[in-house]
């Protein structure tokens, strides 16, 4: 061969080697194995196979070999920024098949860390897709109850590429046990909308007299994720009833917080009563608070209650009561004013995360809500002694003389 055709064999394939070195394309014969600790991955995948006849190994022999594969999982989650696709589908065949349910637990919890750290690395949702699959199907099919949980559990950090999993979940939270019924609730919660076809279910768990506390509070958080207005009847029962435990009441509150305008001011007037029944729980108070704000115009039928609560002990409430009213204000008409001077007179609250709370309020309301003396009101707080209710006033009094804040 003469020296001219050598050299035409020679100078693409040095062309191929420099590209592989500087990442110009993935040629895969250049690209070393990932290796840790010494041991190449797939030294360390070998390792994840279960013994012939393992049933028969005595405790001793079991125990080693658990350690032997505990050690190859942890290796393969460590390798996992190698984006190797042969770390995921190791961990599925342990989590499909291995004899020990710790183990099982542990690659489901390793699957879930190694695709989403995959597919954050590598922009792809398909490490994740996986993942769900394997979750999902472990849901279905595992003998154990634990690992069931940490599957449901798992597949609530894999949305929306868990969505397939849904019927799956829908299944978990009608079981007996607590954990798996929290896991799958919660993982519905996460779904969002998605799951939208699983709140008839989460209805019946909310409403189960014989329900376990914590199932219950993780059903009522979903539904109020979902927007599931069919529920409000049971959230708001609950949130009135004060034989209920606060556990139960709380999470009612947020549910119906979470939907914000969805409920509508149907409920409006029975939440504001809340704030000034005696014996109302102050955490319960600040969150009937918040699930009125949440409500946005709707929440105007409860202003009768929410005058007096501006004069509640706690701080919290006043503020979030006040932002309330500032969301209502051209809702009140005729009502207006006997709220206007209630607001007013929180200017001068001891508090001055309510007094800041009082000004923004008649900031929202804006000029065309406002009248000279709410304008000389908030002109004289601008010579505040705290400077950040000088600030306040001077950027709220702009809005009501209509002059850019800039």
């Amino acid at each position: 061969m003469s020296v001219l055709k050598r050299f035409k064999v020679i100078i693409p394939m040095f062309m191929l080697f420099a590209l592989a070195i500087l990442g110009g394309s993935p040629i895969l014969a250049f690209e070393a194995e990932p290796v840790f600790q010494g041991k190449k991955l797939s030294e360390w995948e070998a390792l994840l196979k279960v013994d012939p006849g393992y049933d028969k190994l005595s405790e001793a022999e079991k125990e080693k070999s658990t350690r032997s594969r505990r050690a190859g999982l942890i290796a393969l989650e460590l390798m996992a920024n190698s984006l190797d696709n042969r770390i995921l589908p190791a961990m599925m065949l342990v989590l499909k098949n291995d004899p020990e349910e710790k183990l099982r637990e542990t690659a489901a919890l390793s699957m879930t860390r190694v695709a989403l750290k995959i597919a954050e690395k590598a922009k792809s949702s398909s490490a994740r897709q996986y993942a769900a699959e394997a979750l999902k199907e472990a849901l279905e099919k595992d003998k154990s109850i634990r690992v069931k949980e940490i599957a449901a559990s798992s597949l609530g950090k894999l949305v929306p590429e868990s969505a397939p999993a849904i019927p799956a979940l829908v299944l978990a939270i009608k079981q007996k046990d607590t954990g798996l019924r929290v896991a799958a609730a919660d993982a519905l919660r996460r779904l969002g909308p998605e799951a939208k076809g699983a709140s008839s279910d989460l209805r019946i768990l909310a409403s189960d007299a014989t329900a376990d506390i914590i199932s219950k509070s993780f059903a009522f958080l979903a539904l109020g994720n979902l927007k599931d207005v069919e529920s409000i009847p049971v959230l708001l029962q609950t949130v009135q009833d004060a034989k209920m435990p606060l556990e139960l009441r709380l999470p009612a509150a947020n549910a119906i917080s979470m939907m914000g305008g969805e409920a509508g001011g149907r409920i409006a007037e029975k939440l504001g009563l809340l704030l000034i029944e005696e014996g109302t729980p102050k955490d319960l108070k600040i969150a009937v608070s918040i699930a009125l704000d949440s409500q946005e115009s709707f929440a105007y039928p409860a202003w009768k209650s929410m005058v007096p609560a501006l004069k509640d002990r706690d701080a919290a409430v006043r503020s979030i009561i006040l932002h309330c009213l500032g969301n209502i204000g051209a809702k009140l008409q005729k009502d207006f004013k006997v709220v206007q001077a209630a607001v007013l007179s929180c200017v001068n609250d001891s508090a001055l995360e309510v007094r800041l709370a009082a000004v923004e309020t008649l900031g929202r309301w804006g000029p065309e809500l406002s009248d000279d003396e709410v304008v000389k009101k908030v002109e004289s707080l601008t010579k505040d002694t705290a400077k950040e209710m000088r600030e306040t006033a001077a950027t709220v009094l702009k809005r009501l003389k209509g002059t850019p804040s800039n």
